[in-house]
């Protein structure tokens, strides 16, 4: 009776301990924006981020109408542990470039997290005419040199090829002179190995030039190590000739996955000044004396020739090698670079009515953002709890280098001497091409006898390990009886679910390809063998993830089975080129292109939810339909 009270008792504190973290971990969607003023050819950060949330289903971003979207939407996700307060977050970043001085409002964007609907605050941005003070140093070397013809001097190698001469082929003088180059620092690379990807903007001309389109990097992990549209330039020759060179964006991406990764193209804008050469004749003074006074010195039309002209980078490749199987640890995570780890206890002598601390850091450089706790053997009388993460990166460096500690906080309720094992971590070695695994000497704390009060380190949950009596067993390993009877009604309800949605979804199809029969029996017969099948399951299943899976592997598998292309270098080029020649409706090609579109989003981040399944299952049916109307 006095064991049953004590341990009614528990459950109670236990209650009461959960109660306060729900409290203290509430919900929030903010909205930031930095800097909050800038200059008109400047960018700004705009940040969505909802924290503490179990699980985000969607952001609905707010209208951007009066920027020029650089780059975006970005995930963003992570965890940060202050004070013993751990805070989680998971958002979306876009750089964004204002089309006009003025000040502008955001309103507040719009997310559903933990099946709620939460909307963030409104931000404010200052667009001022000029550059702003933080950048003023750069404002005439600066990515506003690129924007503007009539900026003001910059220190830089001044051409003449934007002279023209009567009877000259325009075009081709574009061509030879304004062009966007991809580098890509290594063409091959492992899974977790960084490859720096950088677009830049050569140039010989002067012009007003603005991105319209920024790369998607879907598969890897990307971390930005200059802004879209930055401020700096440099000379480079190419091929025996200089030019003036704009980054338009750099970044270190860390494969996810291995196969053949396509990165996809850059855009821009120009808006060419020409000036013909009898203009030019006409001033006594010289070129460099014209240009001095351009901006103050009304020009004739007819002295200058604007050209407008769209530049695209040409699509580059990156071939991602898997990982060797051969020699790979059992309890490799990932880790990919070059590390090394110490363990330590914040004490070594306590009593049982004291919390310990133990903590293991791995420093290195790597794909460090990946890197995940190490597993510890634990002895028999400890009870451990989930670990938080501290870290301090230089996402800058190639590869992101730095520090990570996990802090294992823990009670033991037995006195004695414990022996901690020694702790592993495994890695793979790119410049040694093996996998290596690195220890830490073992770890001997002594505990003494308490006077009975047993801790409880906040913002954790219990791992226990110890042999205890049935009673005591049976309370400590609830969620054990609670979580299976949990998942078997769970389970029923989705049974109950998954039937009630085939029906549905069996009427539907007859009701789409019932009209088919008195068009064509050629049609009928296509339809024959539904190319949506699993997909369906996964839907009447609420299998989120699952459906976009399925139907990204079923429609390609379809494209590609009707374009003849192999799975291995199906991509949005080739269908269109495939399109082109079987003379596929142009509507029909902008929606395939849509389709490949929404589904990458949909795979790729976190955001989408169970109401854009039917929606994307529609659009996908529809796209299938289209095709095989189409002649053979």
């Amino acid at each position: 009776m006095v064991l049953l009270s004590k341990k009614l008792y528990l459950f109670f504190i236990f209650l009461v301990f959960a109660a306060q973290n729900t409290i203290t971990a509430q919900v929030v969607f903010n909205a930031t924006i930095s800097p909050g003023t800038i200059g008109k050819n400047e960018t700004a950060e705009l940040r969505l981020m909802v924290e503490n949330a179990r699980q985000v289903e969607q952001i609905i971003p707010p209208s951007l109408k009066d920027f020029i979207i650089l780059s975006g939407p970005n995930q963003e996700s992570g965890m940060e542990s202050v004070n013993g307060v751990t805070r989680q977050f998971i958002g979306i970043t876009y750089q964004l470039k204002p089309r006009a001085s003025g000040k502008f409002s955001i309103a507040g964007a719009v997310a559903k997290a933990d099946g709620k609907t939460l909307k963030s605050n409104l931000v404010v941005l200052q667009v001022t005419k000029t550059s702003s003070g933080t950048s003023q140093a750069n404002s005439s070397a600066g990515f506003s040199g690129l924007s503007s013809l009539f900026a003001e001097p910059a220190v830089q190698s001044s051409f003449k090829d934007y002279i023209i001469k009567k009877g000259e082929n325009i075009p081709e003088k574009i061509n030879k002179n304004i062009f966007i180059k991809v580098d890509i620092s290594k063409p091959t690379c492992f899974i977790g190995e960084p490859v720096v990807v950088t677009y830049k903007l050569y140039t010989r001309l002067k012009s007003e030039s603005n991105i319209t389109k920024n790369p998607s990097f879907n598969g890897f992990s990307v971390i930005d190590l200059s802004p879209p549209g930055n401020n700096y330039y440099s000379i480079e020759k190419l091929n025996g000739r200089e030019y003036n060179v704009y980054t338009l964006r750099k970044s270190q991406l860390y494969p996810l996955q291995a196969g053949t990764a396509e990165v996809e193209s850059a855009e821009v804008e120009n808006n060419i000044h020409f000036i013909k050469e009898e203009y030019l004749k006409q001033q006594a003074n010289g070129l460099d004396d014209m240009f001095r006074e351009f901006a103050q010195t009304a020009i004739p039309a007819e002295g200058v020739q604007d050209e407008k002209v769209t530049l695209q980078s040409k699509p580059a490749v990156i071939t991602v090698k898997a990982l060797p199987e051969k020699e790979k640890p059992l309890f490799f995570k990932g880790a990919v670079g070059n590390f090394t780890l110490e363990a330590g206890l914040e004490k070594n002598t306590f009593t049982t009515d004291d919390a310990g601390d133990l903590k293991v850091a791995v420093y290195g450089q790597g794909n460090m953002t990946m890197v995940n706790a190490p597993d510890i053997n634990w002895p028999d009388g400890i009870e451990p709890y989930e670990p938080q993460t501290k870290e301090q990166l230089n996402k800058l460096a190639i590869p992101v280098s730095g520090t990570k500690v996990f802090e294992y906080p823990f009670t033991v309720t037995k006195p004695g001497v414990y022996k901690i094992p020694s702790i592993e971590f495994s890695f793979f070695n790119v410049k040694e091409g093996r996998y290596k695994t690195i220890t830490t000497p073992p770890l001997t704390l002594t505990v003494a006898k308490g006077v009975g009060k047993r801790p409880l380190p906040e913002g954790s949950n219990i791992k226990t390990n110890i042999k205890e009596n049935f009673f005591e067993t049976l309370f400590t390993n609830r969620w054990l009886i609670i979580v299976p009877l949990a998942v078997l009604l769970l389970a029923g309800l989705l049974l109950w679910l998954q039937k009630d949605n085939k029906i549905q979804i069996v009427a539907a199809r007859k009701n789409l390809v019932v009209p088919l029969v008195t068009e064509s029996a050629i049609e009928l017969n296509k339809l024959a063998v539904n190319p949506l099948s699993l997909t369906e399951e996964k839907m009447a299943s609420r299998d989120t993830r699952g459906y976009y899976e399925a139907l990204n592997n079923e429609v390609r598998k379809f494209l590609a089975d009707h374009f003849q292309i192999g799975l291995s270098t199906l991509n949005k080029k080739r269908i269109a080129e495939e399109a082109d020649k079987k003379g596929i409706a142009v509507q029909t090609c902008l929606q395939i292109q849509q389709l490949l579109d929404d589904m990458e989003w949909q795979l790729y981040t976190p955001f989408g939810g169970e109401d854009k399944m039917q929606e994307m299952y529609s659009q996908a049916d529809a796209v299938i339909h289209a095709l095989n109307k189409e002649p053979a």
